[in-house]
């Protein structure tokens, strides 16, 4: 739990502004990509079923930008 909290301490102590900005335009990319997927389907169930995929291409970008916008936050970390 200690390297948990070291860890987000030091990124957050370590973030620039352009990582600051990179971070926000991930989170606002993943935000928009899942309000997109879900706005014709109620349920993740639904994305599969239906015959148009889009929905459930923008659910995996959403999800994919999500797990990228947490490595980029722990990237000083990661590099120390």
């Amino acid at each position: 739990m200690n390297e948990i909290l070291e860890a987000i301490q030091y990124s957050a102590q370590s973030m620039t502004i352009v990582t600051g900005l990179v971070i926000l335009f991930l989170i606002f990319k993943s935000l928009q990509a899942l309000i997109l997927a879900y706005k014709d389907n109620k349920t993740y169930d639904d994305m599969r079923k239906n015959p148009d995929k889009t929905g459930l291409g923008k659910f995996y970008y959403g999800v994919i930008t999500a797990m990228v916008s947490v490595m980029v936050f722990f990237l000083p970390y990661f590099f120390r």
